[in-house]
């Protein structure tokens, strides 16, 4: 390589760093921007909150009350939707408009963002219902384990796996799905059947170890 090939290349690189400084100073200004907005609207939020008393009213439908508090939810939520924003906007300043890499960019970023809402939403609700309702500790964790699956295969989706080995999983936490499923029904729907069945089992089952321990009399 010449000398004038190896200062062209360096002019080159020089000039693609000198363009990145504007586009830099421009996110660093977003972030901040949306750091900013994001404090003044968890002040907001939880003034709003406070307010309308929205956490007596969940207290109404909820006696117990919900493991994540209300406003903290509505923040976290808002949030979400704050950085998702600006995140695409970073990814606009840096990734040119209309070209294949910016769409993929901004339905990865979406799409993350709605496994994490709908993971958190999720929660939420099974501890509300459970609560309300006062299920059994067993239908509690039925329904976690549930929605860790289902969770589970967003989160598959979303991986940097091939399409053989998503498919393998998912095949995978279907079955795992339908065999939970069927389980909880068993027992939901003849538990006391099978309990009964087993004890009975169990008690003839004492019974005759008894029996074999007894002591034989022996006739003259």
């Amino acid at each position: 390589m010449s000398d004038a090939e190896i200062t062209m290349l360096l002019r080159q690189l020089l000039e693609d760093i000198l363009s990145l400084f504007p586009k830099a100073g421009l996110a660093t200004l977003v972030i901040f921007v949306t750091l900013l907005f994001v404090k003044l609207l968890n002040k907001a939020i939880n003034w709003l909150v406070r307010t309308s008393r929205l956490e007596d009213y969940v207290k109404r439908a909820v006696p117990e009350g919900t493991r994540i508090p209300v406003n903290s939810l509505i923040i976290f939520l808002a949030d979400a939707g704050v950085i998702a924003t600006s995140t695409a906007i970073v990814v606009r300043i840096f990734v040119p408009e209309y070209t294949q890499a910016y769409r993929d960019l901004i339905a990865y970023i979406y799409r993350v963002g709605s496994v994490v809402v709908l993971s958190m939403l999720t929660f939420v609700i099974i501890d509300a219902l459970v609560k309300s309702m006062r299920l059994e500790r067993k239908t509690e964790r039925f329904f976690t384990m549930l929605s860790l699956l289902l969770i589970t295969l967003l989160l598959i989706d979303l991986a940097a796996l091939s399409s053989e080995i998503k498919l393998a999983l998912a095949i995978g936490i279907a079955i795992g799905i339908g065999l939970l499923i069927g389980v909880f029904s068993l027992w939901a729907f003849f538990g006391e059947q099978i309990d009964l069945l087993l004890r009975t089992l169990r008690s003839k089952e004492i019974a005759e170890s008894r029996d074999r321990d007894l002591p034989v009399s022996s006739e003259d």
